[in-house]
């Protein structure tokens, strides 16, 4: 039984990767901004921003950092293992005991099961020599406890990559460069980091991986062609059969694992729910 659970749980993580998914997802909505004159400025009244934005929790009340939060996200993104994707190779005391990730489909999840999840991938096996090249650091002018910034990942696939045992993919000597991706870190009062996101590319077109960031580029550069796409019905179940099956690779934690100021309740590939 403990052997047809295992394999469940691989198999679903694989099918889970292997899912034709529509990119179009991605593609940004533009509104056109309301045109004004120098000659005519508008009296009528503006609507107040609203104050009530669950993650305003990550603002702390509105006090100031006693510490260069740009500093302090240059040195944590010099790490080797941040460099280089081994999370489990950077040194703890950077993070939060209340630290969530979350992207596009992947999140919340905790630092120790994104440790765990991308341990699992082998990503340092496949693609020894991958450097995730941050630049462009700001502060957030709304948040002075988050810091904005881009990555460009390069790397070639020189080892096999395989997924928990399953079957590998041959190394192809295949040169990768990811489209550039934003990037942000919020830091707590204390200096440890206590969330991380990362979303799509901003220009599509750039590098070669076609339009895939991350990982997904990554797996794109070894041969194997897959795309993500928020909102799709069949990713969302398949992420959520993984997680039940408690698998190896996770794209979400429990709900029992996730801190208590993160409120939604949207999980991996679903569409937002607040």
């Amino acid at each position: 039984m403990v052997v047809l659970v295992r394999f469940a749980a691989k198999t679903a993580a694989l099918i889970m990767l292997l899912l034709p998914l529509d990119a179009s997802a991605f593609v940004p909505i533009i509104k056109s901004a309301a045109k004004t004159t120098a000659h005519h400025v508008s009296t009528a009244p503006v609507a107040a921003e609203s104050t009530s934005e669950w993650l305003d929790v990550l603002k702390w009340d509105g006090i100031e950092p006693d510490f260069d939060v740009i500093e302090l996200a240059k040195k944590y993104t010099s790490e080797p293992g941040y460099r280089c994707f081994n999370l489990k190779t950077i040194p703890t005391d950077y993070y939060s005991e209340d630290y969530i990730f979350r992207g596009p489909i992947v999140g919340p999840i905790n630092r120790k099961d994104l440790v765990e999840t991308n341990t699992g991938f082998g990503l340092d096996k496949a693609f020894p020599d991958l450097d995730r090249q941050p630049f462009g650091f700001a502060a957030d002018p709304e948040n002075p406890f988050r810091v904005l910034f881009f990555e460009r990942w390069k790397a070639t696939h020189t080892g096999e990559f395989s997924l928990n045992g399953l079957p590998g993919l041959p190394a192809t000597g295949n040169r990768s460069i990811s489209p550039v991706m934003p990037f942000s870190i919020t830091f707590n009062p204390e200096g440890k980091i206590v969330y991380e996101t990362l979303t799509t590319a901003v220009d599509r077109f750039e590098g070669n991986t076609k339009g895939k960031v991350a990982v997904f580029g990554l797996i794109e550069s070894a041969g194997l062609s897959l795309d993500n796409n928020i909102g799709n019905t069949v990713l969302v179940l398949q992420q959520k059969f993984n997680r039940l099956l408690d698998a190896e690779v996770q794209i979400f934690s429990k709900e029992e694992n996730v801190p208590s100021w993160w409120k939604s309740k949207a999980v991996g590939a679903e569409k937002n729910d607040m």
